[in-house]
């Protein structure tokens, strides 16, 4: 039977990522087709021994959980870099590859002699994309984090929580799942790149910009309103709204009631339903639904602004409701009459009863030579011509050395035993693993000549593409640029088509004729409602062109038809069904045009039970698990209440996955000519985004509790938010400074008189360090509130320890390492004589910049450019389709 083709076929990554963003980049692009080979050394890649192995399995480098997960669909090396040898064979295995992958400290990769400079010289059209936490330039590039450390300094930590309260913070490393994505689909991206122009190109990408990137109306509100992010009833924890508060939207979504999270029969952990009426119609059939009990009928209810103004009374009245149905039976009930519900889900929920990622095959088994038959996690999107599947689990270490080092890279077997013997292979100081001995005692592998077995059946894009784009006169051009995309976004997919505009593609918004629903979701400029001056859809559709038509006319169709045989991507947010319906689906579409590219992004999915369900980001973070983690200690915030975190935060989340699937269907292209169709799912992609919780669940059994500002955790970890003389926190702990560093955290603290007695010899024997950090973390704590903020987290930084300033968007603007990145960008609004500052992009991409273009467009603004200008109508035409209501 003929193999599935993969849109990554013939490319091959040279992995050194470690812990959890780069690994679960680089596990995609396996996934999609990539010859992955991870490039470790025993101890020094954390993710192999970190985490608990399953019951009855002793740990070693080869039972982390986690790890097997994260590293699916890869082979494996070891070999040591500080050895001539190693780094020389490294060398040649770059010199054979497409792409270089890390995400360490900005100056690791270059102390090795491999910074981007060596490795064009190895590979001129060499792809490598770094993700550090504050990137490779800028003045805090030397800055250490992981994943909520830079949550902390990007402004997310801070909008998670309710009002009042210490940060609730995210349960789980988002910015490690969500740096993953930026790492892979900036892979696929300049892999798309070169197969057009032929040259490679370095993305420098900032794990913490990452996350300043999705608060992008925070950051507008206080650069265009100057207004602060320290506020009242701010941020409202699950509410669009806290009552009793100025009346502002909170960036999430439409400002509305309710829009909350309550309790339900069986009053368990995780016994939770969201709740939420965008609508009138909405709250009625919720009344309903409810019986029509006397409270609810009562007229301080009857309105949107009565609703809002008597939240307390509202919610507690629809959860003594709530409290009588279980969870799903209540989503049943909601769902069947027309109001959105959704169940908080936990781990075990998702894996266990979830009966659309069921229908999804979310989770396929996969065998591991010491873990067993195990579920992994598969991808939220379906792509009709090159799926992206998990064909392998995690590689034991070194798994692969003979393959690769003789069989590709053309050692004898004398030397690949010799590379053991002198410990370039493995250290001398610990024992190998059978698997080792085996490889060492087997007979020689052919060499096959430099990944001429990989690469023999499936040539390189890169020399076979038959992509050809428009000529643009851009001296720097984006990578995407000549490519047309047709957006029919709300705000499920916006995001991921502003990703694309940005990065250079020519994106044709689509709104019907009274305009996109997101233009009428606040905040305004200056707080005056209207159209064209929503700071969402400001910053949510920069670089774009907009048009609009109506669908429901055969005139629009037709319109519609003529656009998409222009069109190399078509993505579209609008009910499963929908578009197939008026005959302008995927395969009516790509009659005329086979080489189109469409993506639905949903929020189910194009099948399955929930398919037609309705939704919101409230419901997908509950759904999707991410209110299953987030939350306070019951010591902190009684009720075990669960939090969403910060608004808009599902629509990332299924936007990144969706762009990953578009990038990588045109990456296929480049090699085949054929488009294809992509059913993406939202649900699916949220259920993917909360780290290692469900491997907990997969492997121990357990599900996680939510704790204040740090991971949500099986058992009480110690505290990591620390409260400063300012009034403000730090993400930071003694269990984060290493036996090494000690000595300097002591020092600075006797500093100030308040190291206690940890200057005393004890504590410098390793052991009682170890079994002193409940004591070690006091004094810290201590010491935190004697210094700012400020001076906690940057003097962390400044002597090696990852910690981070929990700081908030507004704080971000002009904030001096984001402007050494260049990333805040004047925007010209010509129809208002003035130029705002946005928000830019996440990562620099040398020779093709991911910039913003141009402003949001006005509605309609580009009606006669693209009908009368590209498509030939007469002004007069366009008048009478406007009469109409076609345009």
């Amino acid at each position: 039977m003929a193999a599935t083709p993969t849109a990554l076929a013939g490319v091959r990554v040279v992995d050194f990522t470690w812990v959890r963003a780069g690994p679960w980049a680089t596990r995609w692009l396996g996934a999609l087709g990539a010859e992955v080979i991870k490039v470790e050394w025993p101890l020094n890649e954390r993710g192999r021994t970190t985490g608990t192995p399953p019951p009855g399995i002793p740990a070693t480098l080869n039972t982390a959980t986690n790890f097997n997960d994260t590293n699916a669909n890869k082979k494996a090396i070891t070999v040591n870099l500080r050895t001539e040898k190693g780094l020389d064979l490294i060398k040649q295995l770059i010199s054979v590859s497409d792409v270089v992958v890390e995400n360490f400290s900005a100056r690791a990769l270059r102390s090795w002699g491999l910074g981007y400079e060596e490795l064009c010289k190895l590979k001129p059209d060499i792809v490598y994309v770094s993700q550090s936490g504050f990137g490779h330039t800028g003045r805090h590039r030397e800055y250490l984090t992981m994943g909520p450390i830079a949550q902390a300094f990007s402004g997310l930590t801070f909008l998670s929580g309710l009002p009042g309260e210490p940060p609730a913070g995210w349960g789980w490393s988002y910015l490690d799942d969500t740096g993953g994505m930026y790492i892979a689909f900036s892979t696929l991206t300049s892999l798309y790149r070169r197969n057009i122009t032929g040259q490679g190109q370095h993305v420098d990408l900032s794990q913490m910009i990452v996350g300043a990137t999705l608060n992008g109306s925070a950051m507008l509100d206080a650069t265009v309103n100057g207004r602060p992010s320290r506020r009242e009833g701010y941020p409202p924890g699950n509410r669009a709204h806290w009552p009793g508060t100025p009346m502002v939207n909170n960036y999430r979504g439409p400002t509305t009631a309710p829009h909350n999270a309550y309790r339900t029969k069986g009053g368990g952990y995780n016994d939770w339903c969201a709740i939420t009426c965008f609508s009138e119609g909405e709250w009625q059939r919720l009344v309903g639904v409810m019986g029509s009990p006397q409270w609810a009928t009562s007229p301080k209810f009857a309105t949107l602004g009565g609703r809002l103004q008597h939240q307390e009374e509202l919610d507690q009245g629809i959860q003594e409701w709530t409290q009588t149905l279980e969870k799903y039976d209540l989503m049943e009930q909601c769902q069947a009459a027309g109001v959105p519900a959704m169940p908080v889900q936990s781990s075990e929920n998702r894996v266990e009863h979830d009966p659309q990622l069921r229908h999804r095959e979310l989770y396929k088994e996969l065998d591991h030579p010491a873990l067993g038959l195990r579920k992994f996690q598969n991808a939220p999107f379906k792509l009709s011509e090159s799926p992206a599947r998990n064909f392998q689990s995690a590689p034991l270490i070194g798994q692969n050395n003979q393959e690769i080092y003789e069989g590709m890279l053309g050692l004898s077997h004398e030397e690949f035993v010799a590379g053991y013997e002198e410990g370039t292979f493995w250290p001398n100081t610990l024992d190998r693993y059978p698997y080792m001995d085996e490889m060492i005692n087997a007979d020689p592998l052919p060499f096959t000549g430099p990944g001429a077995a990989f690469k023999k059946e499936t040539p390189s894009p890169l020399k076979e593409s038959v992509e050809t784009v428009a000529p643009n006169a851009d001296p720097q051009p984006g990578p995407l640029s000549g490519l047309r995309v047709l957006e029919l976004a709300d705000e499920k997919g916006q995001f991921c088509g502003k990703l694309m505009a940005d990065l250079g593609a020519e994106v044709i918004k689509v709104e019907p004729t009274k305009g996109e629903t997101s233009r009428n979701v606040g905040p305004f400029l200056d707080d005056i409602p209207h159209r064209d001056r929503s700071l969402s859809f400001w910053h949510y559709n920069t670089s774009k062109r907009g048009i609009t038509l109506n669908l429901e006319t055969e005139d629009g169709r037709a319109l519609f038809r003529r656009l998409a045989a222009t069109a190399d991507v078509i993505l579209e947010t609008l009910p499963a069904g929908y578009l197939p319906s008026l005959r302008l689906g995927y395969e009516d579409l790509a009659e005329s045009n086979p080489r189109l590219i469409m993506c639905s992004l949903t929020p189910f999915g194009q099948t399955g039970p929930w398919r037609d369900f309705l939704s919101g980001d409230l419901l997908h973070m509950a759904a999707g698990g991410q209110m299953g983690c987030c939350g306070y200690d019951k010591e902190d915030v009684p009720g075990e209440i669960p939090i969403a975190p910060g608004g808009g935060n599902a629509w990332h989340i299924g936007s990144h996955y969706a762009y990953m699937a578009i990038v990588s269907a045109l990456v296929y292209r480049t090699n085949s000519g054929r488009g294809q169709y992509i059913d993406a799912s939202v649900h699916d992609a949220c259920s993917l985004t909360t780290e290692m919780h469900v491997n907990t669940y997969i492997y121990q059994g357990d599900v996680v509790l939510r704790q204040t500002g740090r991971h949500a955790s099986v058992l009480p970890t110690p505290l990591s938010q620390l409260l400063c003389k300012d009034g403000k926190y730090v993400n930071a702990s003694a269990s984060r400074v290493t036996f090494r560093q000690f000595q300097s955290l002591v020092d600075w603290m006797d500093g100030y008189g308040l190291a206690d007695d940890l200057k005393e010899e004890r504590y410098q024997d390793q052991a009682v360090f170890a079994e002193s950090g409940d004591h070690i973390n006091e004094v810290v704590e201590k010491f935190a509130k004697n210094l700012t903020r400020d001076e906690l987290a940057h003097g962390g930084q400044e002597r090696g320890f990852a910690w981070g300033a929990i700081r908030t968007p507004d704080e971000l603007v002009d904030e001096g390492h984001l402007n050494d990145r260049g990333f805040w960008v004047d925007v010209p609004h010509p129809e208002l004589g003035r130029s705002f500052k946005y928000p830019g992009a996440a990562g620099i991409y040398n020779g093709s910049p991911w910039r913003v273009s141009r402003r949001a467009p006005l509605i309609g603004e580009h009606n006669e450019e693209i009908y009368c200008g590209e498509l030939g109508l007469q002004k007069t035409e366009l008048a009478y389709l406007a009469e109409a209501g076609v345009v």
